[in-house]
């Protein structure tokens, strides 16, 4: 593709654009994506890799990596599950026991006209007569919420599609219906009513001004009070904050915090007159309060109920009548159970060091009458526990699947430009030893206060069974050492990531763990952008990279329309706005399209994006492909790959195993691994 210059002005910066031709979905800039996403797609499945690795996965597998918690409700227990292989709304009466079908992904997509349909939550009523699930439509994350009659199974009704941001319904305690969450055509946030019971009154639509909640907030959640009069309103997902106190009856809405707040605050209602929640901020690391209602914007009304210690805090929740705490400490997830009337707390006795990926995609205890959540560590696969408020015992309901037998994992800490010591871990077989440099596949997101914990690794397990060391890195930004690392990765800040990830590679290269020439990079989302910053400002480190869903044109990262206010209102939380002068400056210093420079050897890239993402668009990776291979002077391949029918992420087991074999068979053909199966494979073709 050639090169057409075009000068542009962004936020006060101007700068060249090369291949700005490429940035809108034109017939000739579509034709080339596909052009380019064939090439990549017959390369990766051309390696002898790809199979055995796509098998491998398949066998590992379940399917559950981004579902929910079950939830009970009315003594029943409510979920996303399996029938026959594919997802399915279920219910149980034991969580270890038998399931009934209320709804199949397949049978959804046939009614909705769809080739493929997505399910990832279960919402019950209160007492279990309804439930809500949100539904992802060919891979589009803009999708509707569809309710269904538990007893006989049937969808009664379904909202306007809106962003699956984490937005929850909040459902009224007489079961009548629910408030939702979305947003105006101009970015606005609006709270509507969906009535669901027979003989149910519609309500008007609440739209929030700026003053009320800012547009920056991504979604909002209703809480619904006991008594169903009000309703906290709590952003979501990346930052908790209880914004405002919304009258069901008047419909206003009035702030709930102090003036000037700053940090997160969140948790349950305790009783129609008082919120508990976790509260952070000032640098501190988290305690629980009792916040009165009538007076919760007068800090001093406040109550202490857990006080800062040695964890970072990360969630909190009532669930039938105890508080239960999550908390990070060592990069690892820790739960404590509360009893509000004495203040005693216990441990739950979690294999450690551990992550509870159900809390960690929620990071808050949606409404449920037990507390039920997933546990996994890095060499065992997803295990279902609960835990009875009642009686204090804690089950699990579905063992771990897979066990990684042979398997080392070490923990290490890297020192950034400024000092600071970053974490990571490596993962290995016991029989494999660094004494001469060994390929590596470093894995990280360090943004929006996500926190990478001890998960199975069941994307990288072929490269680790291959031979090859996993390294999973806890980078400022995210998370892991609560709201000062999550700050100290964001905005004006945000070259301290890629420092750090540089940090992490250099540290392998040192110690004689790996070399360049064996270093491999993959990233998912702001992961994503992660790893085409690695490929521009660190070149000489990497010889390979997977940027997954990316932005790479952070210039310019979205379409100017009303449907891209609440990717803008995202970025802007950890990245800044290119309206704005300052911010500009900054994100062009780091912006990967804007930043390649020609004569240089770049790594190996492969990048992958959803044709219906609306996060991550596929331009992104059009014009950076295209600028690349003008600038590279090292010939190696660079790849743009684009998943028809699919978002941000593929939740469809069989498709997102294909998906990841394509990306880390390429990784594992750079760095030099074959998998075991391969020579089988070659031997068969």
């Amino acid at each position: 593709m050639e090169p057409r210059p075009l000068t542009k002005n962004v936020g006060g910066v101007t700068f060249d654009d090369p291949y700005a031709h490429l940035h809108d979905d034109t017939p000739e800039a579509l034709a080339w994506q596909w052009e380019q996403d064939d090439i990549a797609r017959r390369t990766a499945e051309a390696s002898p890799n790809f199979a055995p690795v796509r098998d491998r996965l398949l066998d590992l597998d379940p399917g559950d990596r981004f579902v929910a918690a079950p939830r009970r409700a009315g003594g029943t227990w409510f979920s996303v599950g399996k029938d026959g292989g594919e997802q399915a709304l279920v219910t149980q009466d034991d969580l270890a026991g038998p399931q009934r079908v209320i709804d199949t992904a397949s049978a959804i997509a046939a009614r909705e006209g769809a080739s493929l349909a997505s399910l990832f939550d279960a919402a019950p009523s209160p007492r279990g007569t309804y439930v809500a699930a949100p539904v992802m439509l060919d891979g589009d994350t803009i999708g509707p919420w569809i309710v269904y009659e538990v007893a006989s199974g049937k969808p009664l009704y379904a909202t306007p599609p809106a962003p699956h941001i984490h937005a929850q319904p909040g459902w009224l305690p007489d079961e009548s219906g629910f408030w939702m969450a979305d947003r105006t055509s101009d970015g606005r946030h609006r709270l509507r009513f969906h009535p669901v019971a027979p003989g149910t009154a519609p309500r008007p639509e609440v739209v929030l001004s700026a003053e009320q909640v800012a547009v920056q907030h991504p979604a909002l959640t209703a809480q619904i009070s006991p008594d169903g009069r009000r309703a906290l309103l709590v952003s979501e997902p990346h930052e908790h904050v209880a914004l405002g106190m919304f009258d069901l009856e008047a419909l206003t809405v009035q702030p709930f915090l102090p003036d000037g707040w700053t940090g997160e605050c969140d948790g349950s209602w305790l009783d129609d007159e008082t919120y508990v929640a976790r509260v952070t901020g000032d640098g501190s690391r988290g305690q629980v309060e009792a916040i009165p209602v009538a007076t919760s914007r007068d800090r001093t009304t406040w109550r202490t109920l857990v006080p800062a210690g040695e964890g970072f805090l990360n969630w909190a929740g009532i669930v039938g009548g105890r508080l239960y705490v999550g908390d990070l400490v060592d990069v690892s997830q820790r739960v404590r159970v509360v009893d509000l009337d004495s203040g005693a707390a216990a441990t739950l006795p979690l294999p450690a060091p551990c992550d509870l990926p159900s809390m960690m995609v929620s990071r808050c205890i949606r409404p449920t009458e037990a507390f039920a959540f997933t546990h996994t560590t890095f060499t065992q696969s997803t295990a279902m526990m609960w835990h009875d408020p009642a009686t204090g015992v804690l089950s699990c309901a579905r063992q771990p699947a897979v066990e990684l037998p042979d398997t080392v994992v070490e923990r290490c800490f890297a020192t950034s430009r400024d000092g600071t010591r970053v974490p990571y871990f490596l993962v290995r077989r016991t029989d494999i030893e660094p004494k001469e440099p060994l390929p590596c596949l470093v894995h990280a997101y360090g943004g929006f206060n996500i926190s990478l914990l001890p998960q199975f690794p069941r994307e990288y397990v072929p490269f680790i069974e291959a031979g090859g060391v996993f390294v999973q890195a806890s980078l400022r930004g995210g998370g892991e050492y609560g709201r000062a690392w999550h700050d100290a990765g964001r905005l004006v800040h945000k070259q301290n990531v890629f420092d750090d990830l540089a940090a992490v590679a250099q540290s392998l290269i040192e110690d004689g763990v790996s070399s360049p020439a064996h270093l491999a990079f993959q990233g998912e989302s702001n992961g994503g952008l992660l790893a085409g910053v690695a490929a521009v400002q660190q070149p000489g480190l990497w010889r390979a990279v997977a940027p997954v869903s990316p932005l790479l044109d952070l210039m310019e990262a979205f379409p100017d329309t009303g449907e891209s206010s609440v990717m803008l209102a995202v970025v802007h939380e950890d990245y800044g706005d290119v309206s704005d002068a300052e911010d500009a400056k900054r994100i062009f210093a780091w912006s990967p399209y804007h930043n390649i420079k020609p004569g240089v050897v770049y790594p190996a890239v492969y990048q992958v994006f959803g044709e219906s993402d609306p996060a991550c668009r596929p331009f992104h990776g059009r014009k950076f492909t295209a600028r690349l291979r003008a600038a590279d002077a090292g010939g190696r391949p660079i790849h743009l790959r684009v998943w028809r029918n699919t978002g941000h992420t593929t939740l469809d087991p069989a498709q997102a195993c294909a998906y990841t074999a394509e990306w880390l068979s390429f990784l594992m053909d750079q760095v030099g691994l074959r998998h075991p199966g391969a020579t089988r494979t070659e031997g068969s073709a």
